[in-house]
């Protein structure tokens, strides 16, 4: 039920997500125990988490899909984001070449790019709820895997002043020390001004973050609801799983971080503990490493048709 109090009825969804289907989970992992590899790690262990979410004991990549989520900042040229926008529409950005090649499906979402987010002017909560639901969108392509990324030239400072303040991190940890000098003077900038001060995750979001975040939130609890498996990267997918987790303990099981653009996005994955499956950085932007990690769930779930080994 409702109660008339937008981010109350976001706790309660959240509060309120199914469960993981761990009889399958468990089927797969005794499909692979006379298989030659770990059944608690590496390939064995993703088989059996895309299991837990796909609620089958024949995992699959048949339909995977990357959304990206497009916004802008105060102070960044929109014109970044129109312009990958147009060239992923035109079939001209590099993720669309691995896109193509693995079969994967691609679908921007534009969170209004050619208007700039500016958190030094109130962010109503009932428009930052808009952009929540509007991010559940991403999943309209259902399918068996969603890649959750993002273009928001800006939110890198943004998204890291929220899990900074979400668990406590003061301006004088090493993570800082990680960040280019721009970001990390933003992050401090946005704690020391007291912007984000709030016990509430959400409202830590509302003050610090943009639509994109906001959105991530929403793309990430309407995958757990439709169980989902989710492949995230970027900063907006980062933020988003901070705020859930804050939330409600466990919200995000069902995303795991296909890769990392930075030693700083791998610190602050390993502060929310969480580890990307790709060890090095993609690069080409938005949405490449997702697409590369898709082929490392691929051949996961060729390894449960591999011919049982002697023991």
């Amino acid at each position: 039920m409702l109660t008339g109090h937008p981010f109350d009825d976001l706790r309660a969804i959240a509060g309120q997500l199914p469960e993981p289907d761990n009889c399958a989970a468990k089927k797969v992992r005794e499909a692979l125990e006379n298989k030659p590899l770990d059944s608690a790690s590496g390939l064995a262990g993703l088989a059996s988490w895309m299991a837990r979410w796909q609620g089958t004991a024949e995992p699959t990549i048949a339909e995977s899909h990357i959304c990206v989520l497009a916004s802008s900042y105060e102070g960044h040229d929109p014109s970044a984001v129109t312009g990958y926008i147009d060239a992923t529409s035109k079939g001209a950005a590099a993720v669309n070449l691995l896109c193509v090649d693995k079969g994967i499906g691609l679908r921007a979402i534009q969170m209004a790019p050619e208007m700039p987010h500016s958190n030094q002017t109130e962010w109503p909560e009932p428009d930052c709820m808009a952009a929540v639901a509007f991010g559940m969108e991403a999943t309209a392509a259902g399918g068996h895997i969603l890649g959750l990324t993002d273009m928001a030239p800006g939110n890198a400072a943004r998204a890291l002043a929220i899990v900074m303040a979400i668990k406590g991190i003061t301006t004088d940890d090493p993570l800082l020390e990680l960040a280019d000098s721009e970001v990390a003077a933003g992050a401090r900038a946005l704690l020391e001004d007291g912007i984000g001060a709030a016990d509430d995750p959400l409202e830590i979001m509302r003050r610090i973050g943009g639509r994109e975040i906001a959105a991530a939130i929403g793309a990430l609890v309407a995958a757990r609801s439709r169980r989902l498996a989710v492949l995230s990267d970027g900063w907006a997918a980062i933020a988003a799983t901070a705020v859930l987790e804050a939330v409600t303990e466990g919200a995000t099981e069902h995303a795991v971080p296909a890769s990392a653009d930075d030693a700083l996005q791998e610190a602050v994955w390993a502060r929310l503990g969480k580890k990307p499956i790709l060890g090095v950085p993609v690069g080409g932007g938005p949405g490449c490493g997702i697409a590369m990690a898709v082929s490392v769930l691929g051949a996961a779930s060729a390894m449960l048709g591999l011919r049982d080994q002697p023991k």
